[in-house]
């Protein structure tokens, strides 16, 4: 009995031995399952963290690009052309206030890069500057007879067939000290052309000025039936004062009309003036008394159809434009570029209108006598 009961304790310690190693393998085996299964989740929310840290990358990528295409858009600056519809100051900043770089006419085309406030940026003449949005349009605007005025009412009927007049633009972009002679025979040497004053207020040079009038001073007189020669009708030459002269001889012109404009010291003083040579000059002095009524009559007809101030006929015997002439002449000087209100007007266009008007007119006057 006794082994028999022995037997069976052995056997159920075996089973119990069994059941729990069984027990400790299955916990075991779970704790190894779940140990995996967050390790999984842990390199799974790795994973995602990496993922998204990539794509975050990506898309500060993709941002970064598309800032770097802007900026090379922006710099690139696309143009578009423009034209003036009105005569307008070329401004350094865009602002109505800025310094006046130069005054643009009417229908120049332009190459525009960029818009400020009513203001475009364009480059004129070598110039970068700003104008009015104002005065702007992207098709060419229509050519327009401009306005009667009381200068053309008082155009007299004079003969004007087959008169010839040589029209001298004074100046030029760059002066030349090259030394000529006075006059004829004269050992008096003076520069071959100087580059001449600009405005105090506009900021125009009076080259440029004086250019832009006789070129629609020469318009007029072949409207009106007239030979025109130019001297000059580009800035980018080099002719002397002497040359000027003897170019009119060559053309057979029956009067030279030298276009100027004056500067002084003190910015009050304002007004027009002519200058034609004395009956004391050395070398034209038979052509004194013509070339003051020549004067006389473009001065006075100047200053009736634009109001400004007659500073009369002056005597000048040292100018080489005057002195090398074989013709009547005078050299008008249409105002001053350092008078403000000279300067000013002189660069708008009905002014400028009744000024070609008014010389034309003493044209007109000096042939009809």
């Amino acid at each position: 009995m006794d082994k028999k009961r022995t037997a069976r304790e052995k056997k159920n310690t075996k089973r119990r031995i069994s059941i729990i190693v069984s027990i400790v393998l299955l916990v075991v085996c779970v704790s190894a399952g779940g140990i995996g299964i967050w390790k999984s989740q842990k390199m799974s929310s790795k994973d995602t963290a990496t993922t998204q840290s990539q794509t975050k990358d990506e898309k500060d990528n993709t941002d970064q690009k598309k800032v770097d295409t802007d900026t090379e858009k922006d710099n690139k600056q696309e143009t578009w052309t423009v034209w003036t519809t009105d005569r307008v100051r070329l401004r350094e900043k865009a602002s109505g206030e800025a310094e006046a770089l130069a005054v643009i006419p009417r229908s120049a085309e332009l190459t525009a890069e960029q818009e400020v406030d009513g203001w475009v940026k364009v480059t004129y003449d070598g110039k970068k500057g700003y104008v009015s949005q104002e005065f702007i349009a992207t098709e060419k605007p229509e050519e327009e007879e401009p306005e009667a005025t009381v200068a053309q009412a008082q155009r007299p009927a004079g003969p004007t067939g087959g008169h010839v007049i040589c029209i001298d633009p004074g100046h030029q972009s760059y002066g030349d000290s090259t030394p000529e002679p006075n006059g004829p025979g004269s050992a008096t040497m003076k520069a071959r052309v100087t580059g001449g004053t600009s405005g105090r207020t506009t900021g125009v040079s009076e080259y440029q000025l004086n250019l832009a009038i006789a070129l629609q001073l020469q318009q007029e007189l072949q409207a009106r039936g007239y030979t025109v020669y130019m001297t000059r009708t580009t800035h980018d030459v080099n002719i002397s004062n002497k040359e000027r002269a003897e170019f009119a001889t060559s053309v057979g012109a029956e009067i030279t009309v030298r276009i100027h404009a004056n500067g002084s010291d003190n910015t009050e003083v304002s007004g027009a003036l002519a200058l034609a040579p004395s009956t004391g000059n050395p070398y034209v002095a038979h052509l004194a008394s013509t070339s003051q009524a020549l004067s006389s009559c473009v001065l006075n007809a100047y200053c009736a159809a634009t109001g400004m101030k007659n500073q009369g006929v002056q005597a000048n015997d040292t100018m080489t434009g005057i002195n090398w002439c074989t013709m009547p002449v005078t050299i008008l000087e249409m105002g001053y570029m350092t008078n403000p209100a000279d300067d000013t007007n002189m660069q708008d266009a009905g002014f400028q209108y009744n000024m070609v008007q008014g010389i034309a007119n003493g044209i007109d006057q000096y042939f009809g006598g």
